[in-house]
């Protein structure tokens, strides 16, 4: 168990870290979307690399610093932790997907971002 949750803590971190410093979809984007709006997704993912790589240390810590059974209140305060890191990604991969949508809306003028179109029949 000691191994594979050495392991997830730290592809979460490579994952954070990769969103941090290596990650060029904002780039890619810059040249379709506002300048104001392409930093605010350029800050938003950098902020949610950063959470992602302290995830991983709270998880790491969790899975291998503290027990319920010697530290209870450490115990609480470490999982509230990965709790609160958890849904802070979210929150913020939520704002990029909303910025996403509203990119997608703007390109296709007055078609909402949510339809779908059905696939098409090869004949």
């Amino acid at each position: 168990m000691d191994v594979f949750s050495t392991i997830f803590s730290l592809l979460v971190a490579a994952a954070g870290w990769y969103y941090m410093f290596y990650s060029r979809a904002v780039a890619n984007l810059s040249s379709i979307e506002d300048q104001a709006i392409n930093s605010r997704r350029l800050r938003l993912r950098r902020a949610g690399g950063f959470i992602m790589f302290l995830l991983a240390i709270a998880l790491f810590a969790g899975f291998h610093s503290v027990d319920s059974a010697t530290s209870a209140q450490a115990f609480v305060l470490v999982w509230l932790s990965v709790f609160i890191l958890l849904l802070t990604v979210l929150l913020l991969a939520m704002a990029d997907l909303r910025l996403t949508w509203k990119l997608r809306r703007s390109r296709l003028g007055r078609a909402s971002a949510f339809e779908v179109e059905p696939p098409r029949k090869h004949s």
